[in-house]
């Protein structure tokens, strides 16, 4: 029997979607033990899924839980980012020093975060404790240099690129609205996507944590804004009700990969994507095929693609959403991600 362990203190729902990812490429395969610890200080009973048989799910409160809860030793530990909460960060670092195990696997599933803003993260940097890791997954667009400054040594390091939960996200039965959605934060503009929904005559409703200015659409197209943080149980809801999503990500935004977590949602749901044409999208997206690109952050563009993508008509639309879908299972799926992992580092040979 082989053991692994995940360590998953950074709740949030981008790793409960990666741990239930984790637990469907362990489900029926013999000769393999998963526990899971973490606080689940936050509730999101949209993921309910338990480990495996012969697995278990420990619920951190106290050090001695670890003690009295764990197994003695393990065969791998995959532990997954940073735990954000201050009274997480003391048993994630004694399973990264202290855990007897025959191989520990680090998995970032957000960007290193930067000094000041992750107190396990501040400590070991301060410490170099990631040289306790036997390897390490970063994401692709991270800076290996900041990652060597924890303590990773330069040749274990594996990149990884951005997935989403594309059973989670998958398309609606029902058919979707005529509106507008968008979702994020860093680079949007969503004056101007408000503008350019009022031109396409399209009701928009946006989830952000950002505030935001006051909205000039044309008369007659509501725009609708709410929290992200508070309306993450809805996402899937709103993302598959929307007749298109569009991220207007601004032309000096210097990320290539900006919005492309919300447009992978979108795509797995099967609706066309409005989005700001990058390298890095292109590996994803084909215009008119896949999702819409525009070339600049102008009101008159931005409307322009959004009226392309709501104007698609049935037979079109099912071609685009089916052609979307299967781009992010070929590219940017989690269950490939750990399934991949599973069979390299898990099975036993």
């Amino acid at each position: 029997m082989k053991s692994v362990l995940l360590a998953n203190f950074c709740d949030c729902p981008e790793n409960l979607h990666f741990e239930q990812a984790f637990i469907r490429a362990f489900k029926g395969r013999p000769g393999i033990s998963l526990d899971i610890v973490h606080d689940f200080q936050f509730a999101y009973p949209f993921i309910k899924k338990s480990p495996p048989p012969g697995g278990r799910r420990v619920r951190y409160t106290a050090p001695a839980d670890l003690k009295r809860e764990l197994r003695g030793s393990y065969d791998l530990l995959a532990a997954l980012d940073f735990p954000k909460r201050k009274t997480c960060a003391a048993p994630f670092l004694r399973l990264l020093g202290e855990l007897p195990c025959a191989e520990k696997i680090f998995i970032a599933n957000h960007l290193l975060p930067m000094p000041g803003h992750n107190p396990t993260a501040d400590i070991i940097r301060k410490l170099g404790l990631l040289s306790v890791m036997d390897r390490a997954f970063i994401l692709e667009f991270d800076d290996p240099a900041l990652w060597a400054g924890l303590g990773l040594k330069a040749g274990r390091m594996l990149k990884r690129g951005y997935a989403v939960d594309c059973l989670y996200y998958s398309p609606a039965p029902a058919a979707p609205g005529d509106g507008v959605f968008s979702a994020g934060s860093a680079g949007r503009d969503f004056l101007k996507l408000a503008r350019a929904a009022g031109r396409a005559g399209a009701a928009l409703t946006i989830f952000t944590d950002t505030a935001l200015p006051p909205f000039e659409a044309a008369p007659g197209t509501p725009v609708l804004a709410a929290p992200l943080a508070e309306n993450l149980p809805r996402l899937r809801a709103a993302v598959r009700e929307a007749g298109a999503v569009a991220i207007p990500v601004t032309d000096g935004h210097i990320n290539g990969a900006a919005g492309n977590t919300i447009a992978f949602i979108a795509m797995a749901c099967g609706r066309p994507v409005v989005i700001r044409r990058t390298p890095y999208l292109e590996r994803f997206i084909k215009d008119g095929e896949t999702g819409f690109f525009y070339e600049s952050l102008t009101v008159q563009e931005l409307s322009r693609q959004l009226k392309r993508a709501l104007s698609l008509g049935p037979a079109a639309s099912r071609l685009l959403s089916k052609a979307a879908r299967a781009a992010v299972l070929e590219k940017a799926s989690l269950d490939a991600f750990t399934e991949s992992f599973r069979d390299k580092f898990v099975l036993i040979k």
